[in-house]
């Protein structure tokens, strides 16, 4: 459901904005012009793993994930994203090929919404804006480049400690599903890694 924004939102979209990388006002505005409020109930999907539009988000309220759909409909969660996170999804116009990904919200969520082209097309007539957008990029490539060190370095365990540690508040908003889904191992898997970490703190108590 698509709604006017309120100058809360607003405030916040700007706020990250000038986090990652600052603009003038007036560049400011043009970027938060582009936007649209939409809200989604728990468990709807924002983007479909077959849709063919790329669009740049930024999250006001809630928690969404990115996932993997394989041939067989085996799903396969790539990132957990909540309040005040910008992020996008591309199109096969932009990567060559079709959206590898779906986006659905976990909880009831709130984001403003903007057309990636139309993001794009603002780089021409500010330098300021082109900047944010290859911070923005080089944002996601580092995201990328982290989660697949861990899946080539770091056993399950590890990297089950490792996401407790760097997202202990989103760990804590996640079905046992969906945090085995983004470790890439079947629930059994976890829980019996869980198992085995409760047991080792209880022979150290």
């Amino acid at each position: 459901m698509i709604k006017m924004m309120n100058e809360q939102y607003i405030n916040q979209v700007k706020d990250a904005i000038q986090r990652l990388s600052p603009l003038p006002e007036k560049d400011g505005s043009k970027l938060v012009n582009l936007f649209q409020l939409s809200e989604y109930h728990k468990q709807a999907h924002i983007v479909q793993p077959t849709e063919e539009d790329s669009r740049l988000f930024f999250i006001c309220s809630g928690l969404v994930r990115y996932y993997y759909l394989d041939e067989k409909g085996g799903e396969w969660n790539k990132a957990f994203l909540t309040e005040d996170t910008l992020s996008a999804s591309f199109s096969k116009d932009f990567l060559g090929d079709r959206s590898p990904y779906g986006i659905q919200a976990l909880e009831s969520t709130v984001l403003l919404t903007a057309n990636y082209l139309e993001f794009e097309a603002l780089f021409e007539s500010s330098p300021m804006i082109e900047r944010l957008g290859r911070k923005f990029i080089e944002q996601i490539l580092i995201s990328k480049m982290q989660r697949e060190r861990s899946f080539l370095q770091s056993d399950t365990k590890v990297r089950y400690l490792d996401f407790l540690s760097h997202f202990p508040d989103v760990a804590q908003r996640l079905s046992q599903y969906h945090i085995a889904s983004y470790l890439g191992v079947s629930e059994v898997s976890l829980s019996r890694i869980r198992s085995q970490l409760s047991g080792q703190v209880l022979n150290n108590c």
